[in-house]
């Protein structure tokens, strides 16, 4: 029923008598919502997770363990021995390993009253059940490449170079450097760096344009490397994460940076130890590279020391890993006689020495990517083709990609290049698939062996009062239990600090 003419507020009357009036137009608002369906703006793209196989556990256990018999060809005796002697017996050794199993996932939650609000338009409970388990083969594949239980080892104190410009420094200003290092897992989920080192300087121009390089030694298993600096070597402010192991500083902090573009460091994370924040500086101890919740990834196989069990264990504690690992210390890569020297010179002819095989692939960043084609397409060496169109015409396409490289130690084998999306910029791996070896009774190089395959769980609902989401809810979690295995690091190897 209509209200009486007299609740009408004058507002009411006034609106009705604009219509009646002026005629409609589109201020008046009469018009539907043209909502269009729920979209997604979230790249899912998990190469890594893809290539590693995935197989089930046959029994429970903390840990999964294999035997490996090691190579001690170099260390054989001499097989002359003479008419009428006995031979020498040929020497052998035999290692255990063990990758522990942890547990990854993530998890979700739907009100009821969200559901409700939301019929007819989108299921939210199916929304939040795909976003979910998105972000776990996402997060699969970061932490296949970078998880890392042990810490990293300790930075060492870094070399500092004073130039007097490129900067806004003072003369005769004091300035204390700090370094951290971070794990591929720490670069995307900020759980720490390690425990860092300092040194300081005193600028010596006169014009008010110095700046300082700091250069710190690379560290096994590091992507990355947290800069700080401090006027008296006790209050630390954060300047910058880069993916080499130097940096340029060209003026002085008296608070915290932010964080280095999207540009400089792809996908960093924006949380630091479960908040938001930029990296912190501690010279007493490890700051967190070290991870109890993780299991060890690619990279922690390929820098990480084995101690007596065949465990992990951080960098220079126990017998040393037999991956190939070297430092650019920020240097670019450089075109050769139509290849890529350092990749020649620092994977390809150390792996064919120490195993006598190729890797299967190398896997890059996007940015390594770019800088290998720029360096191949812009070099003499390479060939350009252009093909006519269908007028008779010449129509270039404009660009390239270098899709493998010639392993020359190893006799002219084709490695193809693979972009990763979770290996940051500045490392490059070589990774190797299969091991040609006689009776290496190897079916995988890598594994990820699961207790529990990634699956579901419901959880039960409590009600909680006076709490928002404490309500009518379903409560899920995606989530496995498995470890990451790597047969052979030997005959794999890391190029880091890639400029």
């Amino acid at each position: 029923m209509a209200p009486p003419l007299a609740q009408m507020t004058e507002d009411t009357l006034a609106s009705i008598s604009k219509a009646q009036t002026g005629g409609i137009y589109e201020s008046t608002g009469i018009y539907s919502y043209d909502l269009s369906g729920l979209v997604s703006l979230i790249p899912v793209v998990t190469p890594f997770r893809d290539i590693v196989a995935r197989t089930k556990a046959t029994d429970g256990n903390p840990f999964s363990v294999w035997r490996a018999i090691m190579n001690l060809t170099n260390s054989q005796p001499d097989p002359a021995m003479g008419f009428d002697f006995a031979a020498a017996e040929t020497q052998f050794e035999e290692q255990d390993f063990q990758a522990r199993y942890k547990p990854t996932g993530l998890a979700g939650l739907v009100t009821q009253d969200s559901y409700d609000l939301a019929m007819g338009y989108a299921d939210p409970y199916a929304v939040m059940t795909f976003n979910v388990l998105n972000q776990v083969l996402i997060a699969d594949d970061r932490k296949q490449l970078g998880a890392q239980s042990f810490a990293l080892a300790a930075s060492s104190a870094p070399v500092l170079t004073n130039h007097t410009t490129g900067g806004t420094i003072s003369a005769s200003t004091l300035v204390y450097v700090g370094v951290a290092a971070r794990t591929a897992s720490g670069y995307y989920y900020g759980s720490g760096n390690s425990q860092g080192a300092s040194n300081s300087t005193t600028s010596t121009g006169g014009q008010n344009t110095d700046s300082i390089t700091a250069t710190a030694t690379a560290q096994r298993g590091a992507v990355c490397y947290d800069w700080f600096q401090s006027s008296n070597g006790v209050t630390w402010y954060y300047y910058s994460t880069t993916t080499t192991n130097t940096v340029t500083m060209t003026s002085v902090i008296t608070s915290n940076n932010a964080l280095p573009s999207s540009t400089a460091c792809p996908d960093l994370t924006t949380q630091w130890k479960g908040s938001t924040g930029v990296p912190t500086y501690n010279a007493s101890a490890d700051n967190g590279s070290a991870n109890a919740n993780d299991y060890d990834g690619f990279l922690a196989s390929l820098s990480g020391d084995y101690n007596g069990t065949g465990q992990w264990v951080q960098t220079g504690s126990a017998t040393a890993n037999p991956s190939t690992w070297a430092s650019l210390n920020g240097a670019a890569l450089t075109e050769t006689g139509g290849t890529i020297y350092e990749i020649q010179n620092d994977l390809f002819q150390p792996l064919w020495t120490a195993v006598k095989c190729s890797p299967t692939a190398l896997m890059v960043n996007a940015a390594q990517a770019q800088e290998i084609a720029n360096l191949i397409l812009g070099s003499g060496s390479a060939t350009t083709f252009l093909n006519t169109d269908s007028a008779g015409r010449v129509n270039v396409t404009a660009g390239g990609r270098v899709g493998q490289i010639i392993n020359v130690p190893a006799g002219g084998i084709e490695v193809p290049i693979e972009v990763h999306v979770s290996l940051p910029p500045g490392t490059i791996i070589a990774r190797t698939d299969r091991v040609p070896f006689p009776q290496a009774n190897i079916s995988s190089v890598l594994e990820q062996k699961c207790l529990r395959d990634t699956a579901q769980f419901d959880y039960g609902i409590s009600r909680i009062a006076n709490t928002a989401g404490g309500g009518p809810r379903r409560e899920f979690e995606i989530r496995s239990v498995s470890s990451f295995i790597n047969r052979a690091p030997v005959a794999m190897g890391v190029l880091s600090c890639v400029g």
